[in-house]
C-alpha cells in the first residue's frame, strides 16, 4: 500500500456514518452581518434538528441539560422496524450569549491590535523618511510602502517548485474535502482552497497561500498521520480562518513596511553621517538614536502583528468548527513535535520578554484563549 493510499484509508476508517441530520434554526431572531458577511443570531433561538436513529430510549420524550443548553428530544417509530425518528430541539441559555458576546469581543479586539500595528509601522516609515527628506521624503517613502494586490501565483507547477507539494483531488481523498468544504461554508467563503500534501512524513505542519479569491493550503505527510480527524479539522479551520481574514495580503503589507523602513532609516544614516562630516546638523544624536532602532522596532511591530492574527485565527477556527478540545489536541500534538515536550500549563505569556521575538504566541497562550472563548 502506498503512502497515499494509506492516507485516504485513515479517512475512510475515520469517516462518521451519515444519517440523514437536517439542521434549522427557528424562532424569532435578529440577524446582522458581521465583518465577513456572515448571519449572526443576535437573539435567543432554537436549533432544531431530526435523524433517523436506529435505537431508541425507553422515554419516547425526554429532556437533559448539556453544559449550557437545556435539549428536548422526541422519538416516533419510522416506517422501517427498530429505525426512529428523532427530533431534538437544542435551547441555549443566557450564558452562551454571553460566551458569543466574548468571542466578538475578543475578534473587535484583535482587528484593533491589528490596526494599531499597522499603524504605528506607517508612522515609523514617515518619521524616517522626513529625517531623510522633509515632507518630500515622506511623503516617497509612505508611497514606496503601499499595499498592492495579492500577486502570489498558486499553480501546480508553483506549488511543486516551492514546495515540492503535489496537488490531492477530492477522489482520493474525499472525506478531506468533506471537511474543508463543511468549513470553508461556515466561513462564507465561495471558493475552496486547493489542497496540497507536502511529502515529509516526520514533519507536522500546515500552511495557507493566497485569499479568499484563490487560495492554497498544504499540509504535510506527517500532519495527515498524526492527527485525528477532528484535529484536522481544527487545523483546516485555522488554515481557512487565515484565508478568510486575509492575513497573507495583511502580512505582506507589514513586510513591504518593515522593508521600507530598513531601506529609509540606512538612508537617513548616511545622510546624518555625511552631514556631520561637513559639519551640519551637529545635534542629531537623537535622530540617529532613532533611526537606528527604527529597524528592530519595525521588526518587532512585525512579529506583534503576526502574534495578533495567529490568534484571531485561533479563535475564528473554534468559531468554524465549535470544538475546542480539537484545536487544543492539535496544538499539543504540534508542541509536542517541534519542541519534544508538553506544553507549559502556566501563562507564559506574562513575564516572559522572548514572546516579543516570537512570530506566534506560546502554545500555552494560545491554549488559555481557547479555554476562555470556550466556556
Amino acid at each position: 500500500m502506498t503512502r497515499h493510499q494509506e492516507i485516504r484509508s485513515f479517512f475512510a476508517l475515520n469517516a462518521h456514518e451519515g444519517t440523514g441530520v437536517i439542521h434549522a434554526g427557528v424562532g424569532p431572531m435578529a440577524l446582522s452581518g458581521d465583518r465577513h458577511g456572515q448571519d449572526i443570531v443576535a437573539g435567543l433561538a432554537p436549533c432544531l434538528s431530526f435523524v433517523l436513529v436506529r435505537h431508541a430510549p425507553r422515554e419516547m420524550l425526554r429532556a437533559f441539560r448539556s453544559g449550557s443548553t437545556v435539549i428536548l428530544e422526541f422519538y416516533w417509530p419510522a416506517a422501517e422496524a427498530g429505525v426512529f425518528l428523532r427530533c431534538r430541539i437544542e435551547l441555549n441559555s443566557k450564558d452562551q450569549w454571553r460566551l458569543r458576546h466574548r468571542r466578538h469581543a475578543h475578534q473587535a479586539a484583535n482587528q484593533q491590535s491589528s490596526q494599531l500595528a499597522i499603524l504605528a509601522m506607517t508612522l515609523l516609515l514617515a518619521v524616517c523618511g522626513w529625517i531623510v527628506g522633509g515632507a518630500e521624503g515622506m511623503q516617497r517613502a509612505l508611497m514606496g510602502s503601499t499595499p498592492r494586490p495579492d500577486e502570489t501565483v498558486i499553480s501546480r507547477e508553483s506549488m511543486y517548485r516551492w514546495f515540492g507539494a503535489r496537488p490531492l483531488s477530492p477522489v482520493e481523498v474525499p472525506d478531506l474535502f468533506a471537511i474543508l468544504a463543511k468549513v470553508c461554508s461556515r466561513a462564507g467563503l465561495v471558493r475552496l482552497p486547493d489542497l496540497y500534501c507536502l511529502p515529509a512524513p516526520r514533519d507536522m505542519n500546515a500552511y495557507a497561500l493566497g485569499g479568499p479569491d484563490r487560495s492554497a493550503i498544504v499540509l504535510t505527510e506527517g500532519l495527515l498521520r498524526g492527527m485525528t480527524r477532528d484535529e484536522i479539522a481544527g487545523i483546516l479551520a485555522h488554515e481557512v480562518a487565515h484565508i478568510r481574514n486575509n492575513d497573507a495580503w495583511t502580512m505582506g503589507w507589514a513586510t513591504a513596511l518593515r522593508r521600507a523602513i530598513d531601506w529609509t532609516s540606512l538612508a537617513g544614516l548616511a545622510l546624518l553621517r555625511t552631514s556631520q562630516h561637513h559639519g551640519g546638523m551637529t545635534s542629531s544624536r537623537p535622530l540617529t538614536m532613532l533611526l537606528s532602532a527604527a529597524p528592530t522596532l519595525g521588526q518587532l511591530l512585525g512579529l506583534a502583528l503576526s502574534r495578533v492574527r495567529e490568534m484571531d485565527a485561533d479563535a475564528t477556527a473554534l468559531e468554524l468548527t465549535g470544538d475546542s478540545r480539537a484545536l487544543i489536541a492539535a496544538l499539543d500534538k504540534l508542541e509536542r513535535h517541534h519542541t519534544g515536550s508538553a506544553p507549559s500549563r502556566t501563562p507564559a505569556f506574562a513575564h516572559d520578554p522572548a514572546r516579543l521575538l516570537r512570530s506566534h504566541p506560546a502554545t500555552s497562550e494560545r491554549v488559555g484563549t481557547l479555554l476562555n472563548l470556550a466556556y
